[in-house]
């Protein structure tokens, strides 16, 4: 064992809530840019060491000395990866040898941006020769350092430039206790470490109970895993740490089941317990109720009350947990009335209630249920009063009008009135109805007509009344058609010494009439206006012996022959082209003659 030895002073710290360390804190070995080197030594009941160095090349720290004397103990860094042979001692002027034992602990080994770190621990007096014994108390320990000259991890001479010695102070220092919080913790899914809820200052988590590399805030956390807290006060880190159980679950995915729910009530109700199902991860459940209904609860049960003069009305419920609700069952309730009914009725001879006669007065009640199984309680105060009835026989020309009914054909009838006691008074009625005769007769006459002393003189529906046999009505309608005389007379001239029609000859001008029958047989007057003329157009072979009679406007129909056509003077007037059927004559009126190779035509044109 060395025979150097801390200074020991002894202090005596009183508070329970904290233990007592003693530590260096961090000493700068080496400030060059890229290449520093620092420790940080903290002792209580065992001794961790925090030693930073460049990462690309090896470095190393003696305990206790001044130089390079053989039996100094050290730690060096050696190796990129793992440091099997960390714990090793000094010989002399040369490269550190291996201790056989290795009392140090590693427990982190970090590197970042050009720096690493290294956090081991071990024993005060390990009971090793090769390796210093620490004391918990205040003091000075000589610290001597080195560290490569090259980028290399090979043990080699470091120059002047690269080594040196310091001198580190232990103080005492007041370690504060692991922060407090709930040993057992329940979170979301994906939450991480930062959403633990721990009480203490600075507060950093680790994976293992001591020891290891901190975790960041940010860490995912891990359903059924222990996460350890440490606080830094002053400082100054807990040297326990508080252990937290993480259990991680998820909203609730299922929607709560109605256990036999009562869906139809009778009113008025009472109180009403309805259930779920206990869904998985719910820490609670969310109770809606429709107006009218009531009740409270955030258990898996609720005693539900409905309102009297509640219809209908709804309720729904989810499960709850701090991760958020899961889907909604919802549930209808029908509520029915139960039925008190007092019927106060007034009949006449008999009354049918609830499928049975009465023919007397009195009260009478019935109990019964309605569709929906819920009461129904009627009570009849009846009163049975008497009808009366009456037959009368009508016979008349005219339909019958009796107690505001009006009735056009023969038959039975009845009228139900009400007698003076609110009963019916029927009355029997047996109506005869005397026809009226109407008949209508078609008369044909010759300018005028008399019917019953009075002449018409134009057709149309006339009616006569007249009795029958029976007293009654006889209407005759005579449909009268007045056929007037007809007056025709025509203008013609002509250029033969005589004109003929209808047999007679006519050889000077002048006005002559001829009477015939029409078609309806009466009367028809013609009178010519003749005017004779001594020159005008030659007629050919076939000559009408009078003339056709057209109105101005008129269609006259032809061959479809070329036709020339000529005033009275033998003026061209107009030539009809071949093809043409028919023409309008919408010429002044006169006498026109129509020639082609064959015949010749007469045309009077009249207004």
């Amino acid at each position: 064992m060395k025979n150097k030895s801390l200074l020991v002073i002894l202090l005596l710290f009183s508070q329970w809530s904290f233990s007592q360390t003693y530590t260096t804190g961090v000493v700068n070995l080496s400030s060059t840019a890229g290449l520093g080197m620092s420790v940080k030594l903290d002792i209580t009941t065992n001794v961790t060491m925090t030693l930073s160095g460049p990462s690309g090349r090896w470095f190393a720290l003696g305990f206790d000395a001044s130089s390079m004397a053989g039996g100094t103990d050290v730690v060096g860094v050696h190796a990129v990866g793992l440091l099997p042979n960390f714990d090793a001692n000094l010989t002399g002027y040369a490269a550190p040898a291996t201790d056989p034992q290795q009392d140090w602990t590693i427990t982190s080994d970090q590197v970042a941006a050009g720096v690493r770190t290294i956090i081991a621990t071990r024993a005060l007096n390990t009971g090793d020769a090769n390796d210093h014994v620490f004391t918990a108390a205040p003091g000075t320990l000589s610290l001597i350092w080195a560290r490569g000259n090259t980028a290399s991890f090979s043990y080699a001479y470091h120059g002047n430039g690269n080594r040196g010695i310091i001198n580190a102070t232990f103080s005492q220092v007041v370690v504060p206790p692991a922060p407090t919080g709930a040993a057992m913790q329940t979170l979301c899914s994906n939450s991480n470490l930062s959403q633990l809820t721990v009480n203490g200052t600075n507060v950093q988590w680790y994976s293992t109970a001591s020891g290891g590399n901190p975790l960041p805030p940010n860490t995912i956390l891990s359903n059924g895993t222990t996460y350890y807290a440490s606080q830094t006060v002053n400082g100054v880190q807990s040297l326990n740490r508080l252990a937290v159980l993480v259990t991680l679950i998820a909203a609730p995915t299922a929607a709560p089941v109605f256990n036999n729910p009562v869906l139809s009530v009778c009113s008025p109700s009472n109180n009403i317990t309805y259930s779920v199902n206990a869904v998985q991860n719910a820490s609670s459940y969310n109770w809606v109720l429709s107006p009218g209904l009531s009740g409270s609860s955030q258990l898996s049960s609720i005693s539900v009350s409905l309102t009297p003069n509640l219809s209908n009305g709804s309720i729904s419920v989810n499960a709850v947990n701090q991760c958020g609700q899961g889907p909604t069952t919802i549930i209808s309730i029908t509520q029915h009335p139960s039925y008190f009914n007092n019927i106060v009725a007034t009949a006449c001879d008999s009354f049918l209630w609830m499928g049975q006669w009465y023919l007397s007065s009195g009260s009478f009640t019935s109990n019964s249920q309605s569709q929906f199984g819920c009461d129904s309680i009627s009570q009849l105060q009846l009163t049975v009063l008497n009808n009366s009835q009456s037959n009368i026989n009508i016979g008349q020309c005219s339909p019958l009008l009796l107690n505001g009914q009006t009735y056009t054909q023969s038959g039975s009838y009845q009228q139900i009135l009400n007698s003076s006691l609110g009963c019916d008074s029927i009355v029997n009625i047996q109506f005869t109805l005397f026809s009226s005769d109407t008949v209508t007769v078609a008369l044909e006459a010759c300018d005028s007509i008399e019917i019953g002393g009075q002449l018409f003189t134009s057709s149309g529906l006339v009616p006569q009344l007249l009795s029958s046999t029976l007293g009654c009505d006889s209407l005759v309608l005579w449909q009268l058609t007045i056929n007037p005389t007809l007056y025709v007379s025509i203008d013609t001239t002509v250029t033969d010494e005589s004109y003929e029609w209808n047999g007679s000859s006519y050889t000077a001008s002048g006005t002559y009439s001829q009477v015939f029958n029409s078609a309806a047989g009466c009367d028809s007057i013609v009178t010519v206006d003749l005017t004779v003329l001594t020159s005008g157009v030659e007629e050919l072979a076939f000559i009408i012996p009078y003339p056709t009679i057209l109105q101005v406007g008129d269609w006259l129909h032809i061959n479809g022959q070329q036709w020339d056509m000529f005033d009275v003077y033998g003026n061209l007037v107009y030539t009809i082209p071949q093809l043409i059927t028919k023409v309008r004559m919408d010429f002044p009126v006169g006498f026109y003659i129509l020639k082609n190779r064959e015949k010749t035509l007469r045309i009077m044109l009249v207004n």
